[in-house]
């Protein structure tokens, strides 16, 4: 029962995240515009590190993410291994013996250093992590920024077209539209 409640509540939220974060702009009645929800690439960044920056078109950005952190996550299991064996294998037998011995120091060194490159890679993990839903709002905000702005352009190039003249003079001031067809 709670696996299929996990599921369900998985499967919603990734539906949610697919189809609920979009917003449309009509840039002319021919023409959508599809913006992205900055709140929508943090919540897919929030699930798997890197979907909101491939959301958002910052694929570089994503891959670096998504395998920053799977290198991260790797080294922490490896490490994590490493320091077990050396902790159960060599430190304990030792130590239960006599704790202050230089043998026992030496084996608890080494443990203790693998420790240490374990918990390293575990916030390198975090912040990578942390960097990937920092980057997925900023890139979906530039996106969107972007889109605005070549909308902007192109509506500007067709105002263009009409050929709009101001000519100003101490007796008067024209106005000339000129539209070509």
């Amino acid at each position: 029962m709670c696996f299929r409640l996990v599921a369900f509540a998985f499967l919603f939220g990734v539906f949610f995240v697919q189809f609920g974060f979009t917003q449309y702009e009509m840039g002319s009645p021919e023409e959508n515009v599809r913006l992205i929800s900055p709140y929508g690439a943090v919540a897919r960044s929030v699930i798997i590190p890197g979907w909101g920056q491939y959301h958002a078109h910052n694929y570089f950005q994503s891959v670096f993410s998504f395998s920053g952190i799977c290198a991260s996550l790797a080294g922490v299991v490896i490490t994590h291994f490493s320091f077990r064996e050396i902790y159960d294998k060599e430190y304990l037998p030792i130590a239960l013996k006599n704790r202050k011995s230089k043998a026992a120091l030496v084996a608890y060194d080494r443990a203790n250093q693998k420790y240490r490159v374990r918990q390293f890679l575990l916030y390198s993990a975090a912040s990578i992590w942390a960097y990937s839903i920092i980057d997925s709002y900023v890139a979906a905000n530039l996106y969107n920024a972007l889109t605005k702005s070549q909308l902007i352009i192109e509506e500007s190039k067709a105002f263009e077209k009409f050929g709009l003249k101001f000519d100003l003079d101490q007796d008067y001031i024209a106005c000339n539209l000129v539209k070509q067809f």
